[in-house]
């Protein structure tokens, strides 16, 4: 059995999603459509029809709907929009935010005839923007808070975004720090450098990661590991740039010491087993000279001499022996300062 065609307009505007209400120029209801029925929970059709409009909404809504049907009626607008929240027959089960859309309805010669009042329920909208404001918040905190250095560069290499970590670790506030160039946060020596990486970036649209050292507000130099990633590419506009930043100040120096020990075992091996090699030789040396000096008259012209190799090869006895002993890279200057050698004494512990 087909429908008429008012049966298929009302089967219509009964399955829409949103709720629609008419009242007449009475400001009294009409109709309303199934869909406002389950959105008000326990209401009836016949509850509603000839209901004033204005029972259908909260008191403290009034005030703003007479305004909205004396523009409506007057012709000074065709639809309004409000929101409300608790919108509709007062105490109704539900308590929501409704976006509200008021339309003037109209034969054709323009006489009023009343207003549709159609209703979206966006409690659940908002419910969702607040939890994507939450994550966002959280996002924010995290960003915030991390030890590492973040910031965002425009097409220019001006800094447009610096989170708390990278102004801590320059020592910067954040109106020193925003519309800089990067490369103002390099050592000189680097900046050159860090003006060809970020050209290269920009222009290949791909990341890199590297090392280099930045200079802090009291001109201190910082070991930084800095990773680049292009945040956007458009073919009319500039490339923007984020930047992560962690301080490795503390891993270099690690590092630093680790090869300054390895090389200062490997020199200690290499000296240790030199001073066995050459303690024999030396004994040998140091034992014959004794011996001449049994024989030899303390008259002897060549006396002193020998004497004086005596006390040298016993000197170098005492020098291996403090190789051997070395426990500690100790230094002292050497060649008016511009180098620097073992400090045995310091160095094996022992002290003059």
């Amino acid at each position: 059995m087909s429908e008429s065609r008012e049966g298929i307009f009302y089967f219509l505007l009964d399955s829409l999603g949103e709720g629609v209400i008419f009242f007449d120029c009475d400001d009294r209801v009409e109709w309303t459509n199934g869909t406002f029925q389950r959105m008000r929970g326990r209401i009836e059709a016949g509850d509603l029809v000839g209901r004033s409009i204005f029972d259908c909404h909260p008191s403290r809504d009034h005030e703003a709907v007479s305004r909205i049907l004396d523009d409506l009626k007057t012709g000074r607008e065709t639809t309004r929009y409000h929101r409300a929240r608790r919108s509709g027959i007062v105490g109704a089960e539900r308590d929501s935010y409704y976006d509200i859309f008021y339309t003037a309805v109209r034969n054709r010669s323009g006489d009023y005839l009343g207003t549709a009042m159609i209703i979206r329920d966006v409690g659940e909208i908002r419910n969702l923007e607040a939890q994507v404001a939450r994550s966002e918040q959280r996002y924010k905190d995290l960003i915030e808070n991390i030890d590492s250095g973040i910031f965002s560069l425009d097409g220019k290499g001006r800094i447009t975004y610096a989170n708390n970590g990278l102004l801590k670790m320059l020592g910067y506030r954040l109106n020193e720090t925003i519309n800089r160039h990067w490369t103002e946060l390099f050592s000189p020596e680097r900046r050159d450098e860090a003006a060809h990486i970020l050209d290269r970036v920009s222009s290949e649209g791909k990341g890199t990661v590297f090392e280099t050292r930045l200079l802090n507000q009291e001109g201190d130099l910082i070991d930084a590991l800095i990773n680049l990633s292009v945040l956007k590419i458009d073919p009319e506009e500039s490339c923007m740039v984020r930047g992560i930043v962690t301080d490795i100040t503390a891993r270099k120096e690690l590092e630093r010491r680790a090869m300054e020990r390895e090389r200062f075992e490997g020199v200690i091996e290499m000296a240790g087993a030199a001073c066995h090699h050459l303690n024999q030789p030396l004994v040998n040396i140091l034992m014959r000279v004794q011996m001449l000096l049994k024989e030899m008259d303390t008259e002897d012209p060549h006396y002193r001499n020998v004497k004086i190799l005596e006390a040298e090869a016993l000197r170098m006895g005492n020098i291996t022996r403090k190789i051997q002993n070395i426990t500690s890279y100790e230094t002292e200057p050497y060649v008016e300062g511009r180098s620097r050698i073992i400090d045995l004494e310091r160095a094996s512990g022992k002290k003059q």
